[in-house]
């Protein structure tokens, strides 16, 4: 019983103790629809899970809202870029070059392509010049998709985009190799953007980073930890050795069962190659951890010189419909399953202008431990049933001694 009452308190006190988070909106000023975006606490809190989050009024009710990631191209316009020249050289290459006239920092641009089922390779350069080429990325594919959509002139095309990594290069090249398949058709370039969000990506400032050089791996270890995992989009890397081309990996640490034993092992997530000539700003798909390392090789080369290392994340908001003086609490809870609202019906890229909100003392809630009422073992069943059985044998035992001596009297 006592095992019972242990297992039982076990598992109220897991299921008892889930994380939970609360902070609060700032003061409302105005009725309407109001963006909020999540902070890396926040984030960081439901692990990036946010099926967890919940937003609230005073009367504790909640209040519906709609999730939008910053390239979420449902709240988003497309803006044409002008391709600045276009080149096909027979059977070798399509040569696609783009003028960044804006300046600004770019990590991705799309391509409307007539609809095609053709798979290609691609490289991407970049140039301050228009002349001096440095490579962003080296063989990645292109694939169809089966959705097409169309344009006003009624083409069919697909929309493909092309990641490289965060640059500021007035120009960029892309290649596609047409050596295996016969050229696409592109019909515009562009990229989607939002007027409600900010789509630049964020610095994450909350890990620590220890340097290590492994001398007889030849190797650098840039070591990074943190109390909680984040999700990183993008590192960027300030490198002031002059000459250099090194290879790099991100390492995570896993566990996995051998037998009857667990090992600790190094799993790759992502590999890329620091180059002098590039921009050394790399996109990463699935990093969120609270621990990992980044292993550069030096082979018989000084380690780098490396001035700072950037971790950045996109930007996630949510838009709620909120009310002018309301009280209203974000909240993250484990427990909490995917939330099915109404709202997101309602909100397009068509939407009258956002207002904004923020989330104020955003911090872990503090529970308190269910206490379990113990009964005491003589007030059970099983002490019941016992006593039971325990008197039973005594009736036996007793009426087989009198038996027993019944049956002397009669002999004597």
């Amino acid at each position: 019983m006592k095992q019972y009452s242990l297992l039982a308190a076990l598992f109220i006190t897991i299921t008892g103790f889930s994380q939970s988070y609360k902070g609060s909106l700032d003061t409302i000023k105005e009725d309407g629809l109001h963006k909020i975006m999540l902070s890396q606490k926040i984030r960081a809190s439901s692990n990036d899970n946010f099926n967890f989050l919940r937003i609230k009024d005073a009367e504790k009710n909640e209040v519906p809202y709609v999730l939008i990631y910053n390239n979420d191209r449902n709240f988003s316009t497309f803006k044409t870029i002008k391709i600045a020249s276009k080149k096909v050289i027979k059977d070798s290459v399509t040569s696609i070059i783009i003028k960044n006239e804006s300046g600004k920092k770019q990590d991705y641009i799309i391509f409307k392509i007539a609809n095609t089922k053709i798979r290609k390779s691609y490289n991407v350069y970049g140039s301050d010049n228009g002349k001096d080429w440095f490579g962003l990325v080296s063989d990645k594919k292109l694939s169809y998709i089966n959705i097409p959509s169309k344009t006003t002139s009624g083409k069919v095309f697909l929309e493909k985009t092309i990641d490289f990594p965060l640059n500021t290069y007035a120009f960029l090249r892309i290649n596609f190799n047409d050596k295996n398949s016969l050229p696409i058709n592109i019909l515009e370039a562009g990229v989607y953007e939002s007027k409600f969000f900010t789509q630049a990506p964020l610095e994450v400032f909350n890990y620590k980073q220890k340097t290590v050089t492994l001398k007889d791996k030849k190797v650098t270890q840039l070591k990074f930890s943190s109390e909680n995992a984040h999700k990183i989009n993008t590192i960027s890397f300030n490198i002031t050795t002059d000459f250099f081309l090194r290879n790099a990996k991100v390492i995570v640490k896993r566990t996995r069962k051998i037998k009857k034993r667990f090992e600790t092992y190094d799993q790759v997530i992502a590999r890329f190659q620091l180059n002098s000539k590039n921009k050394n700003t790399f996109v990463l798909n699935n990093l969120n951890e609270k621990e990992f390392s980044i292993e550069i090789e030096n082979k018989d080369n000084p380690p780098l010189a490396i001035e700072n290392v950037q971790l950045l994340q996109k930007p996630v908001y949510v838009i709620a419909n909120l009310k002018q003086q309301e009280k209203y609490t974000i909240v993250i809870d484990t427990t909490l399953i995917k939330p099915s609202y109404d709202l997101g019906n309602f909100i397009s890229n068509k939407t009258i202008a956002l207002k904004e909100a923020s989330v104020l003392n955003f911090s872990k809630v503090k529970q308190e431990a269910i206490k379990i009422k113990t009964t005491p073992f003589w007030e059970t069943k099983i002490f019941m049933w016992l006593c039971i059985v325990f008197g039973g044998f005594l009736v036996v035992y007793f009426a087989f001694g009198l038996i027993k001596d019944i049956s002397t009297q009669e002999k004597s």
